[in-house]
């Protein structure tokens, strides 16, 4: 069984957490990992901007979409069969090219790079990052974000609630691993064209689809 001891200067007076959970030897081994690299926070990096939390008052079948939680993945945006009102929002935050969208409530940890700027509108739940320096590469950034990295970082600030909840002060202060540009470029490069052939895959599964439906109304 492994455990850790920690003392109180270590612990409490340090983080301001007593939950057990927050000092597993699993975090301590993460961090002294990410001392044999250049690192920076995502403080550092990004501009964090949360978008509206309208209720379900708001919510109408016509509109501009609402995007929440379980709209969102690491592959990108699903449909939302929840919209708002456009007059009304008119001024709430949209996505833009290059944005990178990370969920903080529920599964939190979530992220997404905008390919391209949409006219929808995200929950309060998805945070909007911009990135601020030339050091890091938003696709590289969003990978870094959904690795083991980040998780095990989101899941050590966000595991003492019942209800998971990644608080954006918390978010800023998350390490990130920095590789020299040039790595970062390939890294995106190969991300550019994993995307690609997911879309071609989508696409032909799709054709592959109508061929069989009518095939059978034939």
């Amino acid at each position: 069984m492994i455990c850790s001891c920690k003392k109180l200067s270590d612990s409490f007076l340090a983080s301001g957490r007593l939950d057990a959970e927050y000092y597993q030897p699993k975090y301590d081994m993460l961090f002294e990992k990410l001392k044999v690299f250049p690192t920076m926070t995502i403080g550092e990096i990004a501009t964090i901007q949360k978008s509206v939390e309208p209720g379900s008052n708001a919510y109408q079948e016509k509109g501009i979409p609402f995007i929440r939680v379980a709209n969102l993945s690491k592959f990108g945006l699903s449909d939302s069969d929840v919209k708002l009102d456009s007059t009304e929002f008119a001024d709430a935050l949209r996505p833009q090219k290059d944005t990178i969208l990370l969920s903080k409530d529920g599964s939190v940890g979530i992220a997404y790079k905008m390919e391209e700027t949409q006219e929808v509108i995200t929950s309060s739940a998805i945070l909007h990052l911009r990135i601020k320096t030339k050091n890091v590469l938003p696709d590289y950034l969003t990978l870094v974000l959904n690795s083991i990295v980040v998780r095990l970082q989101a899941e050590r600030d966000a595991g003492g609630s019942i209800i998971q909840h990644w608080k954006p002060s918390e978010i800023e202060n998350v390490i990130i691993p920095i590789l020299p540009i040039s790595f970062q470029r390939k890294i995106a490069e190969t991300i550019q064209q994993s995307f690609k052939m997911r879309g071609e895959a989508q696409g032909l599964l799709l054709q592959a689809k109508h061929i069989i439906e009518e095939a059978i109304e034939k």
